[in-house]
């Protein structure tokens, strides 16, 4: 989802710029990956390789973003790597718990391989989950 400003007050962007959000929580960091959440709104960012090895960070970091705002959860994919199976069923399963509350869970900037995995498995359609800014084929 992009965020845009409208204003053109002192200081402020001209009409129409993109505002980029505030990360200014770090959920998790290892040389691996790294997460980094917005505490103003339900949005993660994550850069790295997602894998069996940190799968439960991940699902730990999209419960704690859950928990803490309303509304449904964004997670910018654009500097993730790479991802396996494990990663998407974390991904899977947040998607259910935040569809069990009438809410959505939003994949931006997803690669193209990771979407393949998602429609390869079949997860691409599971509930509570949109894949927001497919990659073009």
């Amino acid at each position: 989802m992009t965020v845009w400003r409208i204003t053109d007050g002192e200081g402020g962007l001209e009409s129409g710029a993109r505002a980029e959000p505030c990360y200014d929580i770090v959920e998790h960091e290892t040389a691996l990956l790294r997460i980094a959440a917005a505490s103003a709104s339900p949005r993660l960012l994550l850069s790295g390789e997602i894998d069996v090895s940190n799968a439960s960070d991940v699902a730990h970091a999209l419960h704690a973003v859950q928990a803490r705002q309303r509304g449904d959860l964004h997670v910018d994919l654009a500097a993730v790597e790479f991802m396996d199976v494990a990663g998407l069923r974390a991904f899977t399963k947040a998607a259910r718990d935040l569809h069990d509350h009438d809410r959505l869970l939003v994949l931006h900037a997803v690669s193209p391989h990771i979407d393949r995995l998602f429609t390869l498995i079949g997860w691409n359609t599971s509930p509570g989950l949109e894949i927001h800014c497919r990659p073009r084929r």
